[in-house]
């Protein structure tokens, strides 16, 4: 594209090509450092491979010790310590929490890492980690949304004794105001700090601070070794500012902070400072509100030293923005030369900020790199700031349609959902209310743009709402106990009055919390942060729909059936979907996150002792549905995952029932992945983990009439899981393979999963080598990676 070329690195010309050196950078093989790895070898591309393939393994780092980076999964931590503001943890408060772990010794060696856990909630006032072990700070997760630490002060905010104390870690108690590092609402100044799951707010410029020019820092780090995962930092002007701990002069302290997975949100200079940054696969959204109509900010502000030659990196991305943020408004960034007074600025003396965009999707808020700074005019010679293979974004990608080939739904007259609707019938909803008035009934195409966590367990005003909101009055679950117990009711289906207020009470609740969605509709996720949870959607009856960039959350059900004729021993059943679709035709669903949130089941209690079921599919297709692909999305962490095929006893599904699933991550699912019966279903460069052999039951069960065609899928278990389990024989159903492989090698199939299938896709889509099907699946499925797919 013409507005996003690619620009020549100044540095990379005195590259040494003989020993692969970058001058000025000191430290360890970038083989052993994740963050310099990817800082430097992400910019190869830029100059060639010539310039790069000598000396790759001994490519120094930004830093003087080794860094890596680690995988987070915040469901194998065990706290030391948990906040939880209505007393149930060991401290209401996060900085009381923080206190209470023990200053890091002087060397610092043999510090062990300690975990503090957020419980759900909103936190306000300011935090300060300073002079701490290695700490991790963690929320919930999968919903950032659950755990906020807000705070509003802004620079000029007057000080205040007893009424606006200083932030601990900056408060520069000779001042008079605030100021810009007073301002933050979090500083973590200790290294080896890690922040996940979680929400960091500045609230000053929301209404109290002037319209414009007002700094209000939602998170300031200030030390090396930073990492931030699926974190929300939302501010309007300079919300995350990265900052170098003091050094000696002349050679500046390291300060290396990887964030991944995560949306930073402001206006103007929203990600500024002299640190060393990579933000990877992360969301950065430009703001409306504050700023002038037709007027727009800046995203980036680096003020590199002039003797580092690596600042920000910014990949693998999106750079998208609110409603009312005019088209060409905002720049990329600016060098921002800090404490260098205007018109004094000195190539190679002064700071001069380096940063590079690459491999990331541009809305159409954005223009390059802004033309000049305050304090000098843009220097090509001298200039730092770079792209490198941007694409630019559609200007509404709500209206992208289902493209020819890809899978069951392009077929017939394809998939366009709401792509032809008219102004009037675009929507943005945040709240459950505007979400339900959104999709009343009409025969007119519609958009429906989703920004944040829409509850459905909620009333008209937005009070949440809880089982007993839903009970009926004639309704409890000791009643319920004493008279349907194995033991004195027996294994008869519970009837009576007892059983018909469950009933009622489970009526009441999927009333409020679960939406039909009509024919014609693109539904999607604004940014990383759209949620849909405590309840779901159904496609009743309804064709030509569009589901984007959503993450399905807990749809759970506080009243499941008891069904005593379900197994040897009975089961509990729920009603409720994350998504339902029941004789719905031609549906896209697209870049997908679906699981249970923090309530699964097996942390359920045990009734008529069986064990509770408050889920039931993630994504289920019954009744006819027809002519549905499911692409780029994530399944995890749950039991009956996605049944296509409700019952063998539905004869009218034959010949229907059409679906392709491709590039889909299901992870820790136990079963149905998919479990079919009748359809003709295609499975296509699926990536399915299993970290569990224990807890995991089957991935693809074999319905009834079941026709399933497997395609260079990717299986990644235990050694000891034997290629047997991946498959399940329910019905006189058919599945043929071809290139699938478990663990790296042709998975060894049982002899009766490996039927000849009659049927051939009647759409051309390409298949991938299984060999590259997890790296592209872990990059791009799932919910808030949709410019991004590899």
């Amino acid at each position: 594209m013409s507005k996003h070329t690619v620009r020549t690195l100044d540095f990379v010309t005195r590259h040494d090509r003989d020993t692969g050196a970058l001058p000025g950078v000191v430290g360890l093989s970038m083989t052993r450092a994740l963050l310099a790895w990817t800082l430097l070898l992400a910019l190869a591309p830029c100059v060639g491979a010539d310039a790069v393939r000598p000396g790759v393994a001994d490519y120094p780092a930004l830093g003087p010790s080794p860094w890596q980076p680690v995988a987070v999964d915040a469901r194998r931590w065990r706290a030391d310590v948990v906040v939880a503001a209505d007393g149930s943890g060991t401290h209401r408060n996060v900085q009381a929490a923080v206190d209470a772990v023990p200053s890091l010794a002087a060397d610092g060696d043999g510090a062990r890492r300690w975990f503090i856990h957020i419980r759900p909630g909103t936190y306000r006032g300011p935090l300060c980690v300073q002079g701490k072990p290695p700490i991790t700070l963690y929320g919930t997760p999968g919903d950032a949304l659950a755990v906020t630490l807000v705070d509003g002060r802004f620079n000029g905010l007057p000080k205040r004794p007893g009424i606006d104390a200083a932030q601990p870690c900056n408060p520069n108690l000779a001042a008079a105001t605030h100021g810009t590092s007073g301002s933050a609402t979090a500083v973590i100044a200790s290294a080896d700090a890690l922040l996940a799951h979680l929400t960091i707010a500045n609230d000053a410029t929301e209404t109290a601070a002037p319209a414009e020019g007002a700094q209000a820092v939602a998170l300031m780090t200030q030390a090396d070794r930073i990492q931030l995962e699926d974190v929300r930092l939302v501010s309007h002007q300079d919300t995350f500012y990265v900052k170098r701990p003091p050094g000696v002069p002349g050679a500046p302290a390291p300060a290396r902070v990887f964030v991944r997975g995560s949306l930073i949100e402001g206006d103007v200079d929203f990600v500024f400072g002299n640190a060393t940054v990579v933000i990877d696969d992360s969301t950065l959204v430009s703001r409306a509100g504050r700023i002038a109509p037709g007027r727009g900010g800046h995203v980036l502000a680096p003020s590199t030293p002039a003797a580092v030659p690596l600042g920000f990196l910014v990949q693998r991305s999106r750079f998208v923005a609110e409603p009312g943020v005019a088209d060409g408004s905002t720049s990329l960034g600016r060098a921002w030369d800090e404490s260098v007074p205007p018109g004094q600025w000195r190539p190679g003396v002064s700071p001069n900020g380096q940063a590079l965009v690459r491999d990331s999707a541009l809305g159409p808020h954005i223009t390059s790199w802004a033309a000049s700074t305050s304090r000098r005019p843009f220097d090509a010679s001298s200039n730092r700031l770079f792209e490198h293979a941007n694409r630019a974004l559609p200007a509404d990608i709500a209206r992208e349609v289902l493209a020819s080939g890809e899978g069951w739904a392009a077929m017939e007259s394809g998939t366009r959902g709401g792509a032809d609707a008219a102004p009037g019938d675009v929507h943005v909803v945040r709240h459950r209310a505007e979400l339900a008035a959104a999709l009343q009934p009409h025969a007119r195409p519609r958009i429906v743009k989703l920004i944040g966590r829409i509850d459905l367990s909620t009333d008209d005003a937005g009070k949440p709402l809880d089982g007993e909101a839903f009970r009926d009055p004639a309704f409890s679950w000791a009643a319920f106990e004493a008279a349907y117990g194995p033991a004195t009711w027996g294994r008869r289906a519970p009837t009576g009055e007892l059983e018909d207020a469950r009933a009622r009470s489970a009526r009441a609740q999927a009333a409020r919390v679960v939406l039909k969605v009509p024919s014609r509709t693109t539904l999607i996720g604004v940014g990383a942060g759209a949620q849909i949870v405590n309840g779901g959607l159904l496609l009743d009856q309804v064709s030509d729909v569009i589901l984007r960039n959503l993450h399905f959350r807990d749809a759970y059900d506080h009243f499941p059936a008891w069904d005593p004729l379900d197994s040897a021993q009975g089961n509990w059943n729920s009603d409720y979907d994350n998504l339902g679709l029941r004789g719905a035709t031609r549906v896209w669903i697209d870049h997908c996150t679906f699981d249970d949130g923090d309530r699964p089941d097996d942390s359920e209690p045990h009734r008529f002792g069986r064990p509770m079921q408050r889920h039931d599919g993630l994504l289920d297709m019954t009744r006819g549905a027809n002519f549905v692909t499911v692409s780029w999305s994530h399944f995890r962490a749950h039991d009956k995952t996605s049944l296509v095929g409700g019952s063998d006893r539905h004869p009218q599904d034959e010949g229907r029932l059409k679906v392709t699933f491709h590039h889909n991550l299901w992870e820790q699912t136990k079963e149905r992945s998919p479990r079919v019966r009748f359809g003709q279903v295609h499975l296509l460069n699926n990536l399915y983990l299993v970290h569990d052999a224990a807890s995991f039951g089957y991935s693809i069960g074999i319905g009834h009439r079941a026709d399933i065609l497997s395609q260079s899928n990717a299986w990644e278990t235990p050694p000891s899981l034997p290629a047997a389990r991946l498959v399940r024989r329910l019905g006189q159903g058919v599945l043929r393979d071809e290139g699938s492989l478990q663990n790296d090698v042709p998975v060894a199939w049982p002899s009766e999963s490996r039927d000849a299938s009659p049927w051939q896709p009647p759409y051309a889509l390409a298949v991938d080598p299984a060999a590259e099907v997890a790296a592209r699946v872990r990059a791009g499925a799932g919910a808030g990676r949709l410019w991004t797919r590899p």
